[in-house]
């Protein structure tokens, strides 16, 4: 199985739309269905699929903008935002092989990048397990700015 992120195209955005993580899952990542289009609206912020065998089955956002530089100070950075698997794709190791595939796709999108940057919440382990699996470091620091809780800011060196 081979495993691709492509930019959300007119396309592939029903198919998107309709993805969405197990429901305890999805305070701490949203779904498309809200996250999507406020991300068309938002300058830096762009939605990205993740393909298994061309069919969809992930999604994510990277993001730009100033609201980064609130967790992850300095240039070079890129924010991976609301990042899930689809509940139906769950326990495949989908997961781990679309978060292996970002940085690849970064690069390539922002060649200036140096660094991946996200939050995770503290009560969230196995997003955790999943990130830290996927190459992502625990910085040390955390994010008080999530409406669910502390956060733990983790990055992945492009």
């Amino acid at each position: 199985m081979t495993v691709t992120l492509s930019e959300v195209t007119p396309a592939l955005r029903a198919h998107v739309m309709a993805l969405a993580p197990l429901p305890e899952q999805e305070p701490f990542s949203g779904a498309a269905r809200d996250t999507l289009p406020a991300a068309e609206l938002t300058p830096g912020r762009v939605g990205v699929v993740a393909l298994a065998d061309g069919v969809p089955f992930g999604f994510l956002m990277l993001d730009v903008g100033p609201e980064v530089r609130v967790y992850a100070p300095g240039d070079g950075i890129v924010g991976v935002r609301g990042v899930y698997v689809d509940a139906a794709s769950q326990g495949r190791g989908l997961g781990t092989e679309m978060l292996r595939a970002l940085p690849a796709f970064a690069r390539e999108r922002y060649p200036d990048a140096t660094h991946l940057a996200l939050t995770v919440n503290t009560s969230n382990p196995r997003a955790i397990r999943a990130y830290l699996r996927s190459g992502f470091t625990d910085t040390g620091r955390l994010y008080y700015g999530g409406r669910l809780g502390p956060q733990h800011v983790l990055e992945l060196a492009l």
